[in-house]
């Protein structure tokens, strides 16, 4: 199904979000902390989810929040923020349901059947139960680069979204923010 790359990216935050479409039960919102501005020295900011079990390096002021859906108790984990050039750092904290692939490899499939999103740098490894998979779609305005990590239970998505002006500012910091993922209490 034909959909731009913002649409589906606003579709995969929607589901990461655990964003209902019931009229008859709206997702519930808990802000924990907002423009966290406390970086470590280097320039970036250590985002430790309030109620989630992550922790991330952002380049940039973060929110961070939790989120609930009544209808299925389903509760998602957020820290994130937007630069003033339009550059998103995403990191989700899920629960695995039914509604999560069995299978990672499917999540780039199906931003490929876009044919204005080119999928690219799609690599994935396992090790110790815990499912990596790093991947990008980029199309003529925005690019996103993403990993997703499963675990037992869990789904962890870390998102890259910008403006193709800004591809040398991101190159700089995605392996960084990828790298510094961690659950608290392990090194």
């Amino acid at each position: 199904m034909p959909i731009s790359i913002l649409r589906l990216l606003a579709g995969v935050l929607s589901l990461a979000l655990i964003v209902s479409t019931s009229a008859t039960a709206e997702p519930k919102l808990e802000m924990h902390r907002v423009g966290v501005n406390v970086d470590n020295g280097s320039g970036w900011y250590p985002a430790v989810s309030t109620k989630g079990s992550f922790s991330v390096l952002l380049p940039i002021p973060f929110n961070d929040f939790t989120t609930s859906d009544p209808s299925t108790d389903e509760v998602s984990h957020v820290v994130g923020g937007k630069s003033s050039e339009g550059i998103k750092f995403t990191a989700v904290e899920l629960p695995v349901t039914a509604r999560t692939p069995v299978d990672l490899a499917a999540i780039p499939k199906s931003f490929s059947s876009n044919p204005a999103n080119n999928v690219s740098d799609v690599s994935r490894n396992t090790k110790d139960d815990v499912d990596n998979l790093f991947f990008s779609v980029a199309n003529s305005a925005t690019t996103a680069h993403f990993r997703y990590i499963r675990m037992k239970g869990t789904l962890y998505i870390l998102t890259i979204e910008y403006p193709n002006a800004y591809r040398d500012v991101v190159a700089e910091k995605k392996d960084t923010f990828f790298g510094s993922f961690k659950l608290k209490g392990k090194s």
